[in-house]
């Protein structure tokens, strides 16, 4: 009876997609809809989100493939890449360091609990990568991954409007900028707006959870001493 949740996850998403794809803004976004629906379905009738939870893991088995499987549009774009590669792992490097550096800090200004500091640190990749981060390094798995969906969603709704503010037209920047803020949500955004903004947003995407898997634990070593002073 609860995997009737699974259809309505499925159900829900696709109207969503089919209703607000005449609409011409950032907000009109699917995901954020039943993402709002479900928490509007749960907080105001007796059904139970562990139930609907429960129903949907093999959604999060399948997050893992779906990565992999960004691979697709990177190769169609692999001579563009090769040419610019260093490039890319240096934009990478400093919007990975950034984006853990400017959380961390504010957080710290804001608290001192090592578990939340610890899983807000991967906020910027992909769920499964920081999923296994935050668990590796002390944080809440979940807590992680519903802070990455938060983030990938503002990316997603904001991401080519502040790019567009900013004068940034480029789509090989456009897409490291999503890949390397907004993971896999905004890579999902990147590919709506153009493949060469999809593949180098899938590049940036992978190399920034190479990367934040890399420095985790100096992070984490970090946050350790923050959180004794």
């Amino acid at each position: 009876m609860i995997y009737l949740y699974l259809i309505a996850t499925v159900l829900i998403f696709l109207a969503a997609r089919k209703l607000l794809s005449p609409i011409k803004s950032p907000l009109a976004n699917p995901l954020l809809v039943s993402i709002l629906f479900f928490i509007g379905l749960f907080s105001f009738t007796p059904l139970i989100y562990q139930d609907y939870a429960t129903a949907n893991i093999p959604f999060i088995w399948l997050l893992e493939p779906a990565v992999v499987a960004l691979a697709i549009p990177l190769f169609c774009q692999i001579q563009q890449i090769k040419q610019q590669f260093k490039a890319i792992m240096v934009s990478c490097s400093f919007g990975v360091v950034i984006a853990i550096s400017t959380c961390i800090s504010i957080a710290l200004l804001l608290t001192d609990d090592k578990v939340l500091l610890l899983s807000l640190l991967p906020k910027s990749v992909t769920s499964p990568i920081a999923m296994a981060v935050a668990h590796e390094t002390g944080g809440l798995a979940s807590l992680a991954a519903a802070v990455v969906i938060a983030v990938g969603l503002l990316g997603a709704l904001g991401g080519f409007s502040l790019l567009k503010f900013c004068k940034i037209t480029n789509p090989q920047a456009q897409g490291l900028a999503m890949g390397c803020s907004a993971h896999a949500i905004g890579t999902a955004k990147a590919m709506e707006v153009g493949n060469e903004q999809g593949a180098f947003s899938s590049l940036a995407l992978v190399i920034s959870g190479i990367l934040t898997a890399v420095l985790a634990p100096f992070f984490a070593w970090f946050i350790g001493i923050m959180t004794t002073i």
